[in-house]
């Protein structure tokens, strides 16, 4: 009895130590999620969601890695937003060795409690860029630069960082790689390693929504977040340049339905629209959709109601390339955190493949129009052999087999199902026939 007492009370005491153990390794877990490519609205969910996560899971601390070539300003504010009122520390880490955060990835940094960067990587270029037909230019209007000159000041007196270095971010385009921002006290830490990062940085403390919270990361687990299909699908999306080539895409093969119905074209084609337009978080400038509406509507008319193909065909297609490269968000909104090259490169790869489609639309219209303008062929029914594949009486009409087609029929005697009949006459699309003769 003794020895059962004696089990008992050790199995209890292992049992506490173990659910111990476990609290504190959930209390101690530090989520890390991935912020690269361009910030876009995907991304706004994607940091969304994961705070959600984390704090339902009781996560002790998030760290944003970042690796991007900035992205919108209108994202980049809610970005930080999320950030300011979380309740669970967040901190910014520039990373892997060699990762860039500029324009709109600077201002995420900036918006961490806690800044740190890998060796070798580089914060900076923050001016703003629009792009037009000429190409890319940077934003010197006064009234946008003094904006986010203050913005980001005053997210560095935030957090005790370099308010001179901040500025000049935007005014210079300067950029610092990890051992400047450190020295410049512009980054709290420099890591080469996440491992490295969460043994920086425990004991710290960082004020969050709910208040000062010290870190307790030194040998913390981490798991990375794994965003939902949804956010995967609207990331895949994002992308203005896929944007842009779906809704063209989606447009083309609309018209080829509606020209050549009973092919699924025109399914596609809505599909391809519709998802260009989630894509585009339904924000398409106004400009570029009367573009693309008139393009349509000249389109249309080329192919429904003028004969040929001139000025009104030619028309359209200018309509759509126009409205094409106005879908670049940056060329209505002025409000993008995005290096240069990246803008161009973007806007070349749209101009090419739209031009493209283009290309291929006007082939495809020249063989609409060569087949519309064969003549009928007076006869070339009458005299054909055919098969009926059912039972046709002078009360029911049936179908048969005519060179691989089903054709309606109908014939003044019964003919049974399987009999080879001969095509006398054609009223529309209905074959006249009689039982072949032998």
């Amino acid at each position: 009895m003794m020895r059962q007492k004696t089990s008992l009370l050790l199995s209890f005491l292992f049992l506490c130590i173990a659910v111990s153990s476990s609290v504190h390794a959930q209390s101690s877990q530090v989520v890390l999620v991935e912020i690269t490519d361009t910030i876009d609205q995907s991304t706004v969910e994607l940091i969304t969601d994961c705070f959600t996560q984390a704090g339902a899971e009781g996560a002790h601390a998030i760290v944003l890695l970042i690796d991007t070539p900035g992205g919108g300003l209108d994202q980049t504010f809610q970005i930080a937003d999320l950030i300011q009122q979380s309740d669970i520390p967040i901190i910014g880490y520039v990373y892997p060795t060699g990762a860039t955060a500029w324009s709109a990835g600077t201002f995420i940094l900036l918006s961490t409690p806690l800044a740190a960067m890998a060796e070798y990587s580089i914060i900076g270029s923050c001016q703003p860029i629009e792009a037009s037909l000429e190409g890319t230019r940077y934003i010197n209007d006064s009234k946008i630069i003094n904006a986010l000159v203050e913005w980001l000041v005053q997210r560095a007196a935030m957090y005790g960082r370099n308010e001179t270095l901040a500025e000049l971010f935007i005014t210079q385009n300067r950029n610092v790689n990890a051992t400047e921002a450190y020295t410049a006290d512009v980054v709290e830490v420099v890591a080469s390693t996440v491992d490295e990062l969460l043994e920086a940085i425990d004991g710290r403390n960082i004020t969050t929504a709910a208040g000062v919270v010290t870190l307790q990361t030194a040998g913390a687990q981490y798991t990375t977040y794994a965003p939902s299909l949804k956010i995967q699908i609207m990331k895949f999306l994002s992308n203005p340049i896929l944007s842009s080539l779906l809704l063209i895409l989606g447009i083309l093969a609309l018209l080829g339905g509606l020209s050549a119905p009973g092919y699924g074209a025109e399914v596609v084609g809505i599909i391809a629209i519709l998802l260009a337009l989630i894509g585009s978080g339904f924000s398409v400038p106004t400009l570029s959709i009367i573009f693309i509406i008139i393009g349509c509507l000249l389109l249309a008319v080329e192919l429904f109601v003028t004969p040929g193909f001139g000025v009104v065909g030619i028309g359209g297609i200018i309509c759509l390339i126009i409205g094409s490269i106005f879908l670049v968000p940056s060329y209505p909104t002025r409000q993008w955190l995005i290096s240069s090259e990246y803008m161009i490169d973007a806007l070349l790869i749209t101009v090419l493949v739209i031009v493209l489609f283009a290309l291929f639309f006007l082939f495809l219209l020249y063989k609409i129009i060569q087949i519309r303008k064969k003549k009928t062929i007076m006869g070339t029914f009458i005299g054909e052999k055919a098969v009926a594949i059912e039972r046709i009486s002078p009360e029911k009409p049936g179908f048969v087999r005519f060179k691989g087609e089903y054709w309606q029929a109908k014939a003044d005697t019964v003919i049974e199902q399987n009999t080879k009949v001969e095509i006398v006459d054609k009223e529309d699309t209905t074959l006249v026939v009689r039982p072949l003769k032998r």
